[in-house]
């Protein structure tokens, strides 16, 4: 039996209650007079920003370049750059630090001010879609890639892993290597009924593309406050690539729009993937002794894919990865050096933006990127393209259930949005009523014929019982209003949304979750009840 694609994206998360209109209030900031021209772009306004990594035919990267060196051409027309930072603007603010110091560095992404400009390392092991055997390998030629390092990592890196089931964080971003190998040492290796048992049979391929293509959104959502490149070092096989035969018409249309919509994400949110498969038994198996073999295999491998568009021919985790700018190393057995290289590649990169010149906002149509560089022998890597046009009316619905129902159950705060949340405690107002606040610079604001600006956003409420599961929820949609003049990138304005939320019986907290219609960021917000409750009787 065939078995519908969001059908299992909800199971999670209750049905969605129809979605209607709450009036919003507005933070009193909204409402003061400002002399600051409004800075907005409208909707149809793209600035599409790239990743540009250089290396010369050893496989050595190219940091000397300008932008006369580049041409940049979306669907074989040429752009123009508009900015450009070569790979020495992307570091860490200029703070002296001793080493001990530097270790003890907080970076939290939902307060990114500590990351500066560099590039971030997430390191995520792939227990699902590899063998038992081989997530043991992993884990040990990840413990030797950490080993191989300095004791203060030259750039933030945070560790998780991806079970059958679920998705961990297993260490936050630090600097401190042995605080990365001692949550390593406590993570044991997991075996994947979803791929040993089931393997290609049954919904098995689809229930672990489901699971991995959420990990990737999570992780957009999680770290997207985090200004600089996000390198996801994916050590794992990565999900299967589905027939298309095997799925209904309507569930392959749903996975395809899926992909579609976490592959903007990951592109709008500067995410890199680069995918080290530690298969043992891989076909093609071959001992390489020094980095010009290794450099030459990898760029073998990327010159010979092609800049298509993968969704419409494959649901493929290879594809995906070329999507985002990244690489895909299969059948080498140096999985320590091939972590290592990916790193290096991921840090020595050029940023440029440019505005494209078709503007047409036809939905979901794929733009094709190729970026050229002018020095001879040299190879370019950046992301192949991205997905225009606002979702189609039909896929509304089921993207922001997919959405929201991935906000629901994950394990880390999402910080796409700023989001606080404080009772109303107004003495007129239900004692289930709450303030939502959302800080207006991370909303989408599009302009209006009166000078003002307006932000349409989805708020949910879910009951999470203690183990974190949802027990109930309620998901209202409205709009933000701010007056014009104000100017909205100022980090001191919010947006400010009442919202009634009755807990579940059982409930030991609430989650607020508030998306912005237009982009997909979402943010959430814990409240204990336990604590609430105890704030109410004193």
């Amino acid at each position: 039996m065939k078995r519908s694609w969001f059908a299992m994206n909800r199971r999670s998360v209750p049905k969605l209650h129809a979605m209607f209109a709450v009036v919003l209030t507005l933070w009193p900031a909204f409402a003061m007079a400002q002399q600051d021209a409004v800075s907005t772009l409208r909707v149809t306004t793209r600035l599409v920003v790239l990743d540009v990594v250089v290396t010369d035919k050893k496989g050595q990267p190219i940091t000397d370049l300008k932008p006369s060196d580049f041409e940049v051409l979306e669907d074989k027309v040429p752009q123009t750059i508009r900015s450009f930072e070569p790979p020495s603007a992307h570091a860490l603010p200029a703070t002296q630090m001793t080493p001990e110091q530097a270790k003890a560095e907080v970076y939290d992404p939902a307060k990114p001010a500590n990351f500066g400009q560099t590039s971030v390392n997430i390191l995520v092991l792939d227990q699902l879609n590899t063998h038992f055997a081989d997530s043991s390998f992993a884990r040990r030629q990840m413990k030797d890639y950490l080993q191989s390092q300095s004791e203060v990592l030259a750039q933030p890196t945070t560790l998780l892993v991806v079970y059958q089931d679920h998705f961990k964080l297993l260490q936050q971003f630090t600097r401190d290597r042995a605080k990365l190998l001692t949550a390593l040492a406590k993570a044991p290796v997991n075996y994947s009924w979803e791929y040993e048992m089931k393997g290609k049979a049954d919904n098995g391929p689809v229930t672990r593309l489901e699971t991995t293509v959420r990990a990737l959104q999570e992780m957009t959502q999680v770290y997207a406050p985090v200004p600089g490149r996000k390198n996801v070092i994916w050590v794992g096989g990565g999900f299967p690539s589905l027939d298309p035969e095997s799925l209904a018409n309507n569930d392959l249309r749903e996975v395809q729009e899926t992909m579609k919509h976490v592959i903007n994400q990951l592109v709008d949110t500067r995410m890199t993937l680069y995918a080290v498969d530690p298969t043992s038994t891989a076909a093609g198996m071959t001992e390489l002794t020094d980095f010009q073999q290794m450099a030459f295999a990898q760029l073998s491998g990327e010159l010979s894919s092609a800049p298509v568009d993968p969704v419409d021919n494959d649901a493929d985790f290879d594809s995906l990865s070329a999507l985002t700018g990244g690489r895909v190393i299969r059948s080498m057995n140096n999985v320590a050096k091939q972590i290592a290289l990916s790193v290096d590649y991921g840090t020595q990169f050029y940023t440029m933006s440019y505005s494209p010149t078709n503007k047409s906002d036809t939905a979901t149509k794929f733009r094709n990127i190729k970026v050229i560089c002018k020095r001879p022998d040299a190879v370019v890597t950046t992301r192949k393209g991205y997905y225009t046009g606002a979702t189609p009316k039909d896929n509304v619905k089921q993207e922001l259930a997919y959405d929201l129902s991935t906000a629901a159950t994950s394990s880390q705060p999402m910080n796409g949005l700023n989001v606080t949340v404080d009772r109303n405690t107004s003495v007129a107002v239900l004692n289930d009523e709450w303030i939502i606040r959302v800080q207006a610079p991370a909303l989408t604001w599009t302009p209006q014929e009166d000078g003002s600006s307006k932000a349409d956003v989805t708020v949910m409420a879910v009951s999470l019982d203690k183990k974190g599961r949802p027990l109930g929820h309620l998901a209202k949609g409205g709009s933000a209003t701010a007056k014009a003049g104000v100017n909205l990138r100022d980090a001191s304005k919010y947006a400010n949304f009442d919202f009634t939320a009755e807990p579940a019986a059982k409930a030991v907290k609430i989650r607020f979750v508030v998306r912005d219609n237009t982009n997909g960021r979402m943010g959430t917000f814990d409240v204990s009840l336990k604590d609430d409750r105890r704030n109410n009787e004193e």
